[in-house]
């Protein structure tokens, strides 16, 4: 393991280096590539060990959680009808729809919806991969992190079912229903219940020791994880719970930025530097996973064509989805503008 992380740590530094050097590229492509790189180079390839996904979880973790702590809570608030939409609503409707689809083509359902699933949650280091070197309209690109922030735990719910579905030989709608109500609600209490403790010990500490700035800024590392920890200890979102406290850290932030700004500057610097290391991680992780398994389907010969172009459709029809979504639920005034251009409709001036 030790072995592992110095690999994955030096390919994700050495990344970071070369994306410096092509500024209109992301660095989550660069980060992929040196992933395929371990794989490719045998003698780094057996430095790193297989990934376990709890442990994967445990990075992702802490990423969001500082996702979370650069959104303002109020702007959460003012848009939560439209992140529950997107979050809730519209990963049900693509897995339905994509799921519905590929049962059609021929795969089992219960196959066909957990693929389906799998593919509709995105994330907000993915939305900063895709928009990089690209104009996004500032309202589209923070709804889309903020929903990103969400539907993760929406996703591993359906993800969840649809396995469950493949072992049992049916759907359970009740306990889906249950479990995301269940895991959504606790993940929220447990979140905030846990960052109040930890904002309420970092201000006594600043209280009784004004230099201990060391240990809450640790402190503040730390706490995703064990935010993390505890909600899945309690089978609830651990995704969910680190996200509001995130969200609870920013409002913390943003009231003592003025009273302590040297500790408030030293804490984002530090933050960024964190979020750019594990981010870089996530994406060397990747790489090394695709490439294993692409590499395994080779030698087995288990290769198939067929899931190649399964793959291309469920990207095709998740981006109709969300255009369509976008167009006919987030901005359905678009439409009208929209439809003459398409020959529907009077033209209008």
């Amino acid at each position: 393991m030790l072995l592992s992380f110095i690999t994955i740590v030096s390919a994700a530094v050495f990344a970071s280096i070369l994306a410096g050097f092509i500024p209109r590229l992301s660095v989550n492509y660069v980060c992929m590539l040196f992933g395929i790189i371990i794989v490719v180079i045998a003698p780094l390839n057996h430095l790193v060990t297989s990934f376990d996904a709890e442990l994967f979880m445990y990075i992702v973790a802490p990423l969001i959680y500082f996702e979370g702590q650069t959104t303002r809570l109020n702007a959460v608030r003012q848009s939560l009808g439209k992140i529950i939409g997107t979050a809730v609503v519209l990963v049900v409707a693509a897995m339905a729809i994509s799921g519905s689809l590929l049962a059609l083509w021929g795969v089992p359902a219960a196959l066909a919806f957990l693929i389906a699933a799998l593919s509709t949650p995105t994330d907000a280091t993915a939305t900063t991969a895709v928009s990089t070197g690209l104009i996004v309209p500032k309202r589209q690109n923070d709804l889309l992190k903020m929903e990103s922030l969400f539907n993760d735990a929406s996703g591993i719910i359906l993800i969840t079912a649809c396995t469950l579905w493949i072992q049992n030989g049916a759907f359970q709608y009740q306990w889906t229903i249950l479990h995301f109500f269940t895991a959504a609600i606790g993940g929220i209490l447990i979140g905030i219940a846990a960052a109040l403790v930890m904002i309420t010990f970092r201000r006594g500490l600043q209280q009784l020791n004004s230099w201990a700035a060391n240990a809450q800024n640790m402190l503040f590392i730390a706490t995703p994880f064990v935010v993390y920890y505890l909600a899945e200890e309690l089978h609830v979102s651990g995704i969910i719970a680190v996200v509001c406290a995130g969200l609870m850290q920013n409002s913390e932030s943003a009231s003592s930025r003025f009273i302590h700004p040297r500790q408030y500057h030293n804490g984002v610097v530090l933050m960024g530097m964190l979020q750019e290391l594990l981010n870089n991680m996530v994406f060397v992780i990747l790489g090394i996973i695709v490439s294993r398994v692409v590499y395994q389907d080779l030698v087995t010969r288990s290769y198939s064509s067929k899931w190649l172009l399964i793959g291309l459709a469920l990207y095709v029809v998740n981006v109709i989805i969300r255009y369509l979504y976008g167009r006919l639920v987030t901005c359905p005034g678009a439409v009208v503008s929209f439809l003459p251009s398409v020959g529907f409709g009077a033209p209008s001036r």
